[in-house]
């Protein structure tokens, strides 16, 4: 079990690695950050596919490579957040969105296909190697995060408080929203936005929105 450098009052958070049968007490959002299914449950367990996250209130978790976050109800998030360094993305100018981030903490390697990760047809499966980044993310009710299309890594997001959402964009405006991928905690979204060409990553324009106040879990998968 290693502490995540982010893990804090507003959500304590661990990894797990290559653990069987292990116990853990809830409520706790478990995260699969392998290629390979994970398993949760108590007594009868169920998979927990790569690149996937569930509440539990108790049970037992085996897996190579899991990220575990206690589910918190605090009050003053952003005082707390600002208070613990969180960066102030945009800064604080005047109608600049409040949109704040942890310390980032490079968990380790994976090895993950990416036809399979990206649900990809066409690309010739195989196995790579990527490094897991991760950090936490907070912005108040009514934030729109800004639509953006460009990574150069595979990313997905959980959501740990709160309802938000990801969305996707025709164009870089938001009148031409075309997706809605709604979460709540516990929940990731399901495939990642991207797909890859040519050794890159190409995005659809696409943002965060917080529909209430919301923190959230970042996961980078960047090739090695």
């Amino acid at each position: 079990m290693e502490e995540l450098s982010f893990s804090s009052e507003l959500a304590h958070a661990v990894v797990l690695r290559d653990v069987q049968q292990h116990e853990v007490a809830g409520p706790v959002v478990v995260v699969n950050l392998a290629g390979s299914d994970a398993s949760v449950g108590h007594g009868q367990s169920s998979a927990l596919p790569g690149f996937s996250s569930t509440i539990l209130h108790g049970g037992s978790v085996t897996g190579s490579l899991l990220a575990v976050l206690s589910v918190e109800t605090v009050q003053d998030t952003e005082e707390i957040a600002r208070g613990l360094g969180w960066e102030d993305f945009y800064g604080s100018g005047p109608g600049m969105p409040v949109l704040l981030r942890s310390a980032q903490h490079t968990i380790g390697t994976v090895e993950l296909d990416p036809a399979v990760v990206l649900r990809q047809p066409g690309l010739e499966p195989g196995g790579k190697t990527f490094t897991v980044k991760a950090n936490l993310w907070f912005s108040p009710a009514g934030t729109n995060c800004g639509i953006h299309n460009r990574h150069d890594f595979i990313e997905v997001h959980t959501q740990i408080s709160g309802l938000g959402r990801m969305q996707k964009f025709i164009t870089q405006e938001h009148p031409s929203l075309y997706e809605d991928q709604l979460l709540s905690p516990g929940n990731t979204n399901p495939v990642p936005f991207c797909l890859e060409r040519e050794g890159t990553f190409i995005y659809p324009w696409h943002q965060y929105r917080a529909d209430t106040d919301c923190i959230w879990l970042a996961l980078e998968y960047h090739p090695s």
